[in-house]
């Protein structure tokens, strides 16, 4: 270990510390009594990967949870509620419906008040939204005020799923960026994992409010860990809060056991935070109508395959029999119908796992690429049907790619825009794609009851459709510094990192720039 006064500057990270070795520590250089003019940038590759980051990235991971479990609630209480409440196909239609409209509304509107008033902010206003309505849904009297609920349910998912994605990439360095995103992802398989569990431990013999009360455990634990959090540095730099910013970065140090150097922050003009018109302007316009268009189209592809694809095993898709069965009266899933969720949620570990990887190694657009291109071959071959397990083989590629790709998008969507609009991009992109979602779940409930061909040609037309979206976007964010500000959009404000240079032994922008 290096010791070093307050005065000096530690140029890399500490010995033992996650990503680089001991070698690097033992050559670390040492500059004292020079006040540095830095960038965030340069300070957050300073602080590195540490406690600060694990903590955090493991509360984020929690809302994530938390938000998977609430929207996988629907699929379960469904057949209960159609049966209690008498309801027609319509009205259990528009459960999931609203819930996933309100998801797209809330996440437009979280995102922007995200830039304006802090990520920290919007958490600890829509958590608590978020546990309130969740445990009044346990106790909804009637049709009407569950979906009310439900609808302020999926306005607070849409709110926190936006200002956590930017707030994880915010804090760690760029080579940790894809496993910030790695890391989240875990969380929201859990979520879903656990959420199922419960419906298959308890649904039958406790009923569907008790499964309502269970689902938001977790959420009542991040609630409560979100108001002892600090706010985004990125944040408080581009709303000119430097003093708060400092105490916040002293703390991330503190955490990582570092030093933060003296320095004199590179200040800039403050600007309009959080306009949607920002992110259509200039040279973001192409990206931006290229991103919202792949990211939707994964969405309609991945929800209605979700719907779609555990049917055609359960209703014998490969013998052309009816989609539906004629005994439509369950009042619940069957241990075969969790069986399947369980496996849908768990074919999503392994994808996430190889999107980190594929992600830092090929770059972001490659993986988005190749996986579209797969989900498009297996689509095509599920179009023949051979026999039972060349199905599942298929069915299983669709899933694995489709949620791949969407791993991929998760992590360059945010990387594409600068702080002071970051979260109002993720915020609109994620709410029109999860419209898209919407229909994809409606159109495949209605296409799928007349040809289960004909909705499998649909997702191979969309899908032949986004990969030329992702063609057209040619400029990846692999090894790219964030951009906090408009002076930072130009590409020679941005500085490329080479596959090679992003290394163990060769730590990436971390030479602090002297006045």
């Amino acid at each position: 270990m290096v010791a070093v006064e307050e005065n000096q500057l530690v140029s890399g990270p500490r010995e033992g510390e996650r990503g680089y070795g001991a070698a690097d520590a033992e050559n670390v250089p040492v500059q004292q009594n020079v006040k540095l003019k830095v960038t965030i940038n340069d300070i957050i590759e300073e602080c590195g990967f540490g406690r600060f980051q694990w903590l955090y990235l493991t509360l984020f991971g929690l809302i994530y949870l938390s938000d998977a479990a609430e929207v996988a609630l629907s699929g379960i209480i469904l057949n209960t509620l159609k049966c209690e409440w008498n309801l027609s196909t319509l009205e259990e239609g528009m459960i999931p419906f609203m819930i996933l409209v309100s998801y797209a509304i809330g996440s437009v509107i979280g995102g922007k008040m995200s830039d304006q008033y802090g990520r920290r902010s919007v958490l600890v206003i829509m958590l608590p939204v978020l546990v309130i309505f969740s445990i009044l849904s346990a106790f909804a009297p009637e049709y009407w005020s569950f979906i009310v609920f439900r609808s302020f349910v999926g306005l607070a998912i849409g709110s926190n799923t936006a200002a956590v994605t930017t707030f994880a990439m915010e804090i760690v360095p760029i080579i940790d960026r894809a496993f910030a995103m790695f890391i989240i992802n875990i969380w929201f398989i859990v979520g879903g994992c656990y959420e199922y569990s419960m419906g298959l431990i308890y649904m039958n013999e406790y009923g569907w409010r008790i499964i309502v009360l269970i689902t938001a455990i977790p959420t009542v634990i991040s609630c409560i860990a979100a108001f002892f959090i600090y706010e985004s540095p990125r944040f408080l730099y581009v709303s000119g809060r430097y003093d708060k910013m400092n105490l916040t970065l002293q703390h991330m140090f503190s955490m990582n056991d570092r030093l933060l150097p003296k320095h004199d922050i590179v200040e800039h003009e403050e600007e309009e935070r959080g306009s949607l018109s920002e992110i259509f302007d200039g040279d973001y316009f192409r990206v931006t109508i290229l991103v919202i268009q792949a990211f939707t189209i994964n969405a309609f592809v991945e929800y209605g395959a979700s719907l779609l694809l555990p049917d055609m095993f359960v209703y014998d898709y490969c013998s052309d029999s009816s989609l539906f069965s004629d005994d439509d009266s369950s009042c619940s899933l069957s241990n075969t119908e969790y069986f399947y969720l369980l496996l849908i949620s768990s074919v999503t570990l392994p994808a996430c796992l190889v999107a980190y990887f594929t992600c830092d190694k090929f770059g972001r657009i490659r993986t988005m690429f190749v996986s579209g291109i797969v989900t498009l071959v297996a689509m095509l071959l599920l179009l023949i049907c051979i026999n039972t397990y060349t199905l599942m083989a298929e069915a299983a590629l669709v899933v694995f790619f489709s949620i791949l790709q969407n791993c991929a998008l998760w992590t360059f969507l945010p990387e594409s825009y600068p702080t002071y609009v970051r979260n109002a991009a993720v915020g609109l992109v994620n709410g029109v794609g999860k419209i898209g979602a919407a229909i994809g779940s409606l159109m495949t409930e209605v296409i799928a009851a007349e040809s289960i061909r004909v909705c499998l040609l649909l997702y191979i037309c969309l899908t032949a459709y986004q990969l030329i979206c992702i063609y057209l976007m040619k400029r990846d964010t692999v090894g790219l510094r964030l951009a906090d500000t408009r002076r930072q959009l130009t590409p020679p404000a941005v500085t490329p990192v080479a596959p090679q240079e992003v290394s163990p032994k060769n730590p990436c922008f971390r030479i602090f720039r002297k006045e």
